[in-house]
């Protein structure tokens, strides 16, 4: 007799994930980034599979945005003119920005001139081109998803307050090893423990697009040290020019600066593809 699938740990999941509004917008983003360094690994020795894992990367986050969707109903493809000119200018900026810092900081950002090639000069004709076609979809459709979906909405909003960010913090603090153990004994976190839940209630208090300076300088330190060092300048002018059509097109959600976002991620590829240089990828 044939046993029905077990489903107790996708409802577990998705038990988990309507629990809590940070869990559908932070996930995607841990995975993609926590699958980077080990596609870097794998594909160190054999670049040829870089497709696959890419592929296999891509497929995961793009599913649990897919999945957990009514989850976030901020995140669509609503579209703004001012979309076009903040990723013309973005792109713009963050390759204007990179070459400076290559130029000022060339011991740190230059490539060595007898360095190991790069990952797509080490692959096959076929295979670059396969992983460069893959890498425009990922970069232009997918990361602007998920990145606008946790930095420009859940990092915005929960971050609102820095007293409730500070209260936020200590609750956090409590649960280390060592520290926490500290923490909970002192007058601080006896006061932090009478608010409950300040991140999520942070979030589910500030629309979509309201800002403020906590907001915006927490939001942009954190996707700011998402990037290299050399991409730094350009991260925090990015950030800026994204929460401003954020504020200005607020009513359509996320879907103007998704696009704005994708649009700045395919003129970078454009670039690094017409140049033969992959440093903006």
């Amino acid at each position: 007799m044939n046993q029905p699938p077990d489903t107790t740990h996708t409802r577990g999941l998705d038990a988990w994930m309507a629990d809590h509004p940070w869990h559908p917008r932070l996930v995607p983003y841990v995975i993609y980034v926590a699958l980077l360094p080990l596609i870097a690994l794998a594909t160190d020795r054999m670049p040829d599979v870089y497709p696959i894992l890419y592929s296999i990367q891509c497929l995961i986050v793009g599913g649990l945005l897919w999945r957990y969707r009514r989850f976030t109903p901020e995140l669509n493809l609503k579209f703004h003119w001012l979309a076009i000119p903040a990723g013309f200018a973005v792109c713009a900026i963050w390759i204007g920005l990179g070459l400076w810092m290559t130029k000022i900081f060339p011991e740190r950002f230059a490539p060595p001139a007898e360095g190991p090639d790069h990952l797509f000069d080490r692959m096959s004709p076929t295979i670059r081109w396969v992983s460069l076609g893959l890498r425009f979809v990922g970069m232009s459709l997918l990361v602007p998803l998920f990145e606008e979906l946790f930095v420009r909405s859940l990092l915005l909003r929960s971050f609102h307050s820095f007293k409730q960010f500070v209260v936020g913090i200590v609750q956090w603090g409590q649960d280390l090893p060592v520290i926490g153990d500290w923490l909970m004994h002192t007058s601080i976190a006896k006061r932090a423990d009478a608010h409950d839940q300040p991140f999520a209630r942070m979030f589910n208090q500030t629309p979509l697009g309201v800002i403020s300076i906590t907001g915006i300088v927490l939001s942009t330190f954190i996707f700011t040290i998402g990037h290299g060092m050399r991409d730094w300048p350009g991260a925090v002018v990015c950030s800026l020019i994204y929460i401003a059509v954020l504020r200005l097109t607020r009513d359509k959600g996320l879907g103007p600066i998704v696009w704005a976002h994708g649009l700045t991620n395919a003129l970078l590829w454009a670039y690094c593809v017409y140049h033969m240089n992959w440093q903006f990828l």
